[in-house]
């Protein structure tokens, strides 16, 4: 489909929605709201259309965020937002109408690009991503807004390998962000320009740096189930492929017996020299194609049947008086994981998951003091509270299993993966999911009480641990200041509010950084205001 096609068919559009489908604006009948600009011209005259009308502005990317980044109940209700889609913007390379260039081991990429493009458009140049995201389905304006992390050990989140930002202001003014950057009030602001949650303006490209893949076994993967069923086992045999393996992502059944089910499957990439035939990267639809289909983010189970099957099992395994249904569920699930990364594994790529059905994470970061007997020693106990909880007569039960990964920290001052401690310390990521169906009005979820106990139970304990949430998925799901037990909707200002003051300096530095850049406040809305306290 042609961009004029993808523009008419978005600008047409009654509404907007996330792909978990738990945000969704509709404004007034008539109303513009939805652009989609394919160069700096088109994007400089949508930011002063909405400037001269008093909106504000957000970037809509490939929809999967949780909160409400892009829209939210204020802007709802008071019809003053102007979404922009970047899914066929270019203005790279000699003639401005390329998406990506190469120059030497860094690939400069429109925001609207999508990982399994990016992906693929480095194999063909002998590169790879230094850390990747299973899906491939993530634009990278979306993967260096917030703190998505992908799993390997040795590097940072995927935000931390960006380079150099370039970003469009309120007034069409547009400014590249480097290290080379002048400081300010001590803060390069490069630290504000990874993991900015839209706040600094429109990021048009941004520059990655990326790793040589001369050839398709330069990167190979493989599995390794462990029945680790004591703290020594987890330890020992997780510590050991956190040593042998490039990039580790696992998952924890909590209803496994150790039988029918290991407890822990862990998928496994190694980067390595390799040798032989050079890598010949699948084909992808890109962005703006896709978006011309009325398609983001992750494919949903196809066909529909498959997913509302899906969708029956998991509420019946969460609603279950036992742990008999949660127990195949789980143990399904990760067989189905496994055939997947397999699959992927023959093609020797890593991004395994090409569809998904829809479902909420609460994920958060946990800073650990090393990789070993005394951070895994953290882990094990973190893993082993949930299973408690979950695996409790009558309890909010699992429909789908636990996944954690490791990665380093860094200085980026809005990640849950910031660190004043030594560089690259360590940190796990660990991922709750939940399948919540539609609310009544069609416009959001209605979770129901025990997901929301659960979920509330479970964060106070990871919060006990010094965790902090990932910006793109769900917490918030008890009020710090109420009764004890207490649990509630997602994203309740008061904890939003304590997360902001648990991390006052970085946070005032970015407000600060932030309100020269957009003194009228045009990039903010009522969600990221209260992040930022601005």
């Amino acid at each position: 489909m042609s961009i004029a096609a993808a523009k008419a068919l978005q600008q047409s559009s009654s509404g907007w929605h996330n792909w978990s489908g738990n945000l969704s604006y509709a404004p007034p009948q008539g109303s513009q709201f939805f652009f989609m600009p394919s160069n700096a011209q088109e994007l400089s005259a949508v930011l002063a259309q909405a400037v001269a009308a008093g909106k504000q502005v957000r970037v809509s990317g490939q929809r999967h965020s949780q909160p409400p980044l892009v829209a939210d109940a204020s802007s709802q209700s008071a019809n003053t937002l102007f979404l922009i889609d970047m899914s066929c913007y270019a203005d790279l390379g000699p003639g401005g109408n390329q998406r990506m260039i190469v120059q030497g081991n860094t690939v400069t990429v429109n925001t609207g690009v999508r990982e399994d493009e990016l992906d693929a458009f480095l194999g063909q140049n002998q590169l790879m991503l230094q850390t990747v995201t299973a899906g491939g389905f993530f634009c990278v304006g979306g993967m260096t807004a917030v703190d998505v992390h992908g799993a390997t050990v040795q590097a940072p989140i995927f935000a931390e390998t960006a380079i150099a930002f370039t970003i469009m202001g309120a007034d069409g003014t547009v400014t590249t962000i480097d290290a080379n950057t002048a400081p300010v009030n001590g803060w390069s602001p490069l630290q504000f320009a990874r993991v900015s949650l839209g706040m600094l303006g429109v990021v048009t490209s941004v520059t990655l740096a990326v790793l040589p893949r001369p050839y398709a076994n330069s990167l190979t993967g493989g599995i390794a189930d462990g029945n680790w069923t004591t703290q020594d086992a987890f330890v020992q045999g997780l510590g050991a492929l956190l040593q042998q393996k490039t990039r580790v992502e696992t998952f924890f059944n909590p209803y496994a017996d150790g039988i029918f089910f290991y407890p822990f499957t862990a998928c496994w990439w190694n980067v390595q020299t390799g040798s032989g035939a050079p890598y010949t990267p699948p084909s992808v639809e890109n962005a703006c194609q896709l978006a011309g289909q009325g398609e983001y983010g992750a494919s949903y189970l196809k066909p529909p049947a498959k997913e509302a099957a899906g969708e029956i099992a998991a509420f019946a395994a969460q609603e279950a008086s036992d742990n008999i249904l949660a127990s195949v569920i789980n143990g399904t699930a990760v067989t189905v994981i496994k055939g997947d990364v397999n699959a992927a594994n023959a093609q020797f790529s890593e991004l395994w998951l090409s569809q998904a059905a829809r479902a909420t994470f609460m994920s958060y970061f946990i800073e650990l003091p090393d990789l070993q007997a005394a951070g895994l020693g953290i882990v094990w106990q973190a893993l082993q509270n949930v299973k408690n909880l979950v695996t409790q007569t009558g309890s909010f039960h699992l429909a789908a299993p636990m996944e954690f990964r490791f990665v380093r920290g860094g200085n980026s001052a809005l990640a849950g993966t910031y660190t004043s401690n030594a560089p690259g310390s360590p940190f796990v990521n660990l991922d709750l999911i939940a399948f919540v169906p539609t609310d009544a009005a069609g416009t959001g979820l209605a979770y129901p009480d025990p997901m929301l106990q659960l979920f509330a139970a479970v964060e106070r304990q990871w919060v006990a641990l010094g965790g902090w949430p990932h910006n793109g998925k769900m917490y918030g799901f008890y009020d710090p200041n109420g009764a004890p037990g207490n649990y509630i909707q997602p994203f309740n200002p008061a904890f939003i509010t304590a997360v902001r003051q648990r991390r006052a300096a970085r946070v005032q530095a970015f407000n600060a950084y932030r309100q020269q850049r957009d003194p009228k406040g045009v990039f903010l809305n009522q969600y990221v205001d209260l992040v930022v306290g601005a």
